[in-house]
């Protein structure tokens, strides 16, 4: 079976794993999915089964020849990041951070990523409280004043297991929002008004880095330009462009936001924080 999706011009091949499509369809949001018959152009992106479970194949794969997981919803977790590196890489003028991306007010707010920070949690806390997801965990990024975030139009995902310390009412919105399920993911069906389907833009008005501490004090602080500028850069895994037009993007971005710290234990004192901030 191969599969065509709109904003990327090749298809991709399911050699004999027919059951990855279902689960793929329901992890997108604003794509076409549409089923063409082989022949019709060159598969890039490849999914077949193996000695290794589903394996995939594409150029984006370093040091492998393919990547293989037991589970079908952990095959598609990992088949999207070749997705939208596909997707950035035809529309050439984007650049794509691993970052987190909600509208809150007028403007969408960045979180770069750290490690363990709780983005993906961090964006279906906001969703829950009348904001709207442009993306999750990677965002792609036309440069411009102000530069502008772009939905790729993806289920926000988060790791298994929850947090303990998890507001019930965040809980409750979760587990009634259910998506495809692993051991190691939950994807959360968050609702049309709280997820930006692919090709939605907002203008970047902020960039927070997140600093998750257990028991610390929260606080939301003024974060230097060069701080914040390389935990952008270390985030960018484009490849459309040469660094130093990336570097130049990324700064100037930098310069048209303001640039924060968010010190936090519980995601609810970083909602609280954030919607002081910005809405």
């Amino acid at each position: 079976m191969w599969i065509k999706l709109n904003g990327i011009k090749d298809p991709i091949a399911f050699d004999g794993v027919p059951a990855l499509v279902p689960v793929l369809r329901q992890v997108l949001r604003g794509w076409t999915v549409s089923v063409v018959k082989k022949g019709r152009g060159t598969p890039k992106i490849r999914m077949s089964a193996g000695p290794r479970g589903y394996e995939r194949r594409s150029p984006w794969i370093e040091g492998a020849d393919a990547l293989g997981f037991i589970d079908s919803v952990d095959a598609i977790c990992d088949l999207l990041l070749d997705i939208e590196r596909a997707y950035v890489g035809e529309a050439k003028k984007l650049l794509l951070l691993h970052a987190a991306g909600v509208k809150i007010g007028a403007g969408l707010v960045v979180f770069p990523s750290t490690h363990a920070s709780g983005k993906s949690l961090l964006s279906v806390a906001l969703a829950q409280a009348g904001h709207r997801i442009i993306a999750d965990d990677q965002l792609p990024l036309v440069p411009g004043t102000p530069a502008l975030g772009v939905a790729p139009g993806f289920l926000p995902r988060l790791r298994r297991p929850l947090p303990h310390s998890l507001d019930p009412h965040l809980d409750d919105f979760i587990r009634s929002h259910p998506g495809p399920l692993s051991a190691k993911f939950r994807y959360v069906d968050v609702p049309p008004d709280g997820l930006a389907p692919l090709g939605e833009r907002a203008p970047i008005t902020g960039l927070v880095v997140l600093n998750r501490v257990a028991g610390a004090k929260p606080k939301i602080e003024t974060l230097g330009e060069a701080e914040t500028l390389k935990a952008c850069v270390l985030q960018n895994f484009g490849r459309t462009m040469n660094a130093l037009e990336v570097l130049d993007h990324l700064h100037a971005m930098v310069k048209g936001a303001e640039c924060l710290k968010l010190t936090y234990d519980t995601v609810g004192e970083a909602v609280a924080l954030l919607q002081e901030k910005f809405a």
